[in-house]
């Protein structure tokens, strides 16, 4: 399959704020009532935004700061309960990827009219804001260099309760427009800066690998690959580095791109439940298996000396050290027992590990027990 869509007008840079802002202007002359979705911290406040910031301005706004990690069923009810009786016709969401999956959902279920928990649930399980004739448009302003949210058409919802995880999609979810700002990314906590750029490297080797794979995303994984690789392990000793910190969110929205059009594979659907049950962060969850599956996948590759050449490795077993070494390097471990993980609990764990649309996404099928081996010896 060699087709490729992406709707999103993506700006990049400091320089292009300024732009972005006057093109906001007008985009937006009509909107009354924005909805402002932020991480909180006063990231609205950075110098870099200002631009943005004044356009908002002529708007009324009502700014929401999301602290969420990882938004369940339950945090999207209280969330739209805050918002309801602010009829907003646009949402602006600057955050990490929690922010924008806010800022999604936020836009899909508006005009639902949900009263408890379990209402939101089934609106998220039965697809019913597909029915809706008209989604809120959003923009999206990433401050982290990972999950690519600002050129994606789905939402991450968990489910404490039930111990699931859904997903909230529809092509209506792509975002009108992306302002990526690297200055944004270094006020980040090092450990997520590295944890976000793990979770870009799998975005973009999984939509390689993917069984909707095509040519144009494969480019983009392949250069995004690469500029993960050789940034990362630079950014520990230089965390205020513009020129690694615009190398790594080029690879997120390179990354991003690329998996877009393909959704991730068998490293995502891993992750999950790893991240629900043993709260390992989601780019270390999807990331520690990532070398493993690739070995799993090899035979099935387009083109699998490109791969590695963008990992500069001549085989598997140095894209395994490769990535082990930058664990080492932030002080990661890539044993599941650090986090807590036993033989048990990986029973638990690949009973939980088959999402639909992400395992079977994978070019080569993984039976429960190829899995529950290749999690065992990564204990």
């Amino acid at each position: 399959m060699n087709h490729f869509y992406n709707p999103v007008a993506v700006s990049l840079g400091t320089e292009s704020a300024e732009a972005f802002a006057e093109l906001f202007n007008e985009r937006y002359a009509g909107v009354k009532r924005v909805l402002l979705l932020t991480r909180g911290g006063g990231v609205e406040k950075s110098d870099c935004l200002q631009p943005v910031l004044n356009a908002l301005s002529k708007k009324e706004t009502l700014l929401i700061e999301v602290t969420l990690n990882n938004p369940n069923v339950a945090d999207i009810w209280k969330l739209k309960q805050e918002i309801e009786p602010f009829q907003y016709d646009l949402i602006v969401a600057i955050g990490g990827g929690s922010v924008m999956d806010a800022a999604k959902v936020m836009s899909a279920l508006q005009h639902k009219t949900l009263s408890t928990v379990a209402e939101v649930r089934g609106a998220i399980t039965s697809e019913a804001y597909r029915s809706e004739l008209y989604f809120t448009p959003w923009v999206g302003i990433p401050t982290t260099s990972g999950t690519g949210s600002e050129v994606t058409c789905w939402a991450t919802v968990w489910d404490e309760e039930c111990g699931s995880k859904y997903s909230v999609s529809d092509e209506r979810l792509y975002a009108n427009a992306a302002l990526i700002l690297p200055e944004l990314t270094v006020t980040m906590p090092l450990r997520l800066s590295v944890a976000t750029a793990l979770d870009a490297l799998c975005h973009a080797t999984e939509a390689y690998w993917s069984m909707h794979t095509n040519t144009v995303t494969r480019v983009y994984a392949l250069q995004a690959i690469e500029r993960i690789r050789l940034s990362l392990p630079l950014l520990i000793e230089q965390p205020d580095n513009l020129v690694l910190r615009e190398q790594l969110s080029l690879g997120s929205l390179m990354a991003g791109l690329a998996f877009s059009n393909t959704r991730t594979t068998a490293c995502h659907s891993i992750s999950y439940p790893l991240t629900m049950l043993f709260g390992i962060d989601h780019g270390i969850a999807a990331s520690i298996t990532l070398s493993t599956v690739l070995k799993h996948n090899f035979d099935a590759l387009i083109e699998p000396d490109k791969l590695l050449c963008a990992f500069g490795a001549a085989n598997v077993e140095e894209v395994d050290r490769l990535i082990r070494n930058m664990y080492t390097i932030y002080g990661l471990s890539s044993n599941l027992s650090s986090y807590g993980v036993t033989v048990e609990g990986i029973r638990e764990v690949v009973s939980l590990a088959y999402t639909k649309g992400r395992m079977d996404n994978n070019p080569v099928e993984i039976s429960s027990e190829e899995l529950e081996r290749m999690l065992v010896s990564l204990l």
